[in-house]
């Protein structure tokens, strides 16, 4: 029964993934070892996972973002505009944001889930990216960006803040670049720019950042 159970913790890896944890040595190690003195934190670390419990961030939830048939073109959906007609109200776009993703286009979305996390402390995104597990997890798109704006399009609550904190989500930009994008709601529309990840300059704690759920 015990067989079983360790079983089933590989129904959906795939094969060259358990060929390379059977290769490893690294099952042989946990059979024969006193895993009591292992720290299991510790041991995530060391294979590049994120801890189990993170005293940086907090999760505080989720959001589904929906499968798209259109390319997304950023220049046509990030426009300032606070007018009443405005499905998504944006008075600021800046300057780096313009530089780094005014020309990208995103192919269709296949759909997906997005984590997010309150910052309990300030930190520089070097420390936050490492924290959830390194770039592939924290990578996100405009397009996931973009329907959580329209779904707080004239500054609803939801799982954006709209206090004026930032929301941060690292995107890559039309040069392969993975950049922090944030927004933040201010009274009257979103404001949307860009930073670089070696910025010497961090986020504040309460701030919110977004990841992948997986």
């Amino acid at each position: 029964r015990q067989c079983a159970k360790i079983l089933s913790l590989f129904v959906e890896t795939p094969n060259e993934q358990i060929q390379a944890i059977i290769s490893s040595g690294l099952l042989t190690d946990l059979r024969d070892g006193n895993v009591s003195l292992a720290n299991r934190d510790d041991f995530r670390r060391m294979l590049d996972l994120p801890p189990l419990k993170s005293e940086l961030l907090e999760p505080v939830g989720t959001a589904t973002i929906p499968m798209t048939t259109e390319k997304f073109v950023a220049r046509e959906r990030f426009v300032k505009d606070t007018s009443p007609e405005a499905r998504v109200k944006i008075f600021n776009v800046g300057g780096n944001f313009q530089g780094w993703f005014s020309t990208k286009v995103e192919e269709p979305f296949t759909g997906g889930t997005l984590r997010a996390h309150k910052l309990t402390q300030s930190s520089l995104d070097g420390q936050i990216i490492a924290e959830l597990g390194g770039e592939a997890k924290v990578e996100t798109t405009l397009t996931e960006i973009s329907y959580l704006m329209e779904k707080q399009g004239n500054g609803e609550q939801g799982i954006l803040l709209t206090n004026g904190r930032s929301n941060i989500f690292y995107v890559r930009d039309v040069q392969g670049v993975l950049r922090a994008v944030f927004v933040c709601w201010f009274g009257g529309g979103w404001s949307v720019d860009a930073s670089s990840v070696v910025s010497p300059h961090g986020w504040f704690g309460g701030y919110r950042v977004f990841s992948r759920n997986s």
